[in-house]
């Protein structure tokens, strides 16, 4: 499997982090406009065993993505698993981990395309730099609505 990792610090806590990627409504709010995102699951909260589902593209050029979560650990991990979508395998896990002053927000994907040495020479070439651009994106601005929210 091809591991990808991005990591950046954020000025929030981690339990502020977590309860922010738990609610499944900011994942549209994080993604790149392209392509388009829409969750066609019901938002709730994260939880183990849960379903999300959510489209990703244009009419038939999109994908219908249908992750489970499998683990949560509270204020620290949330790891889901695509049942259904454009990979053989995903594994992805959002880690939120202390630092001073704020958190580290780190994304470790693991994910297969093709099961071949073709298929893992296309990912490294292709699928991995298409996908460090969407996490930078996602981790900006994770930090612009963190530090733009108002104080409760």
């Amino acid at each position: 499997m091809t591991i990808l990792r991005v990591r950046s610090f954020i000025p929030a806590s981690p339990e502020d982090l977590f309860r922010f990627h738990a609610d499944v409504r900011n994942l549209g709010r994080i993604s790149p406009p392209f392509p388009p995102f829409r969750l066609l699951s019901e938002p709730a909260p994260a939880r183990e065993g849960d379903l999300q589902i959510f489209r990703l593209g244009w009419g038939r050029l999109g994908v219908t993505w249908v992750a489970r979560i499998t683990r949560v650990v509270e204020g620290r991990l949330i790891e889901d698993v695509q049942e259904r979508g454009p990979f053989r395998r995903w594994r992805h896990q959002h880690r939120f981990l202390p630092a001073p002053g704020g958190a580290w927000l780190e994304d470790a994907v693991a994910f297969r395309l093709l099961p071949t040495p073709a298929g893992e020479f296309l990912e490294w070439l292709l699928v991995r730099p298409a996908l460090l651009p969407m996490f930078w994106w996602r981790h900006r601005r994770t930090r612009n609505l963190l530090e733009t929210r108002p104080e409760s």
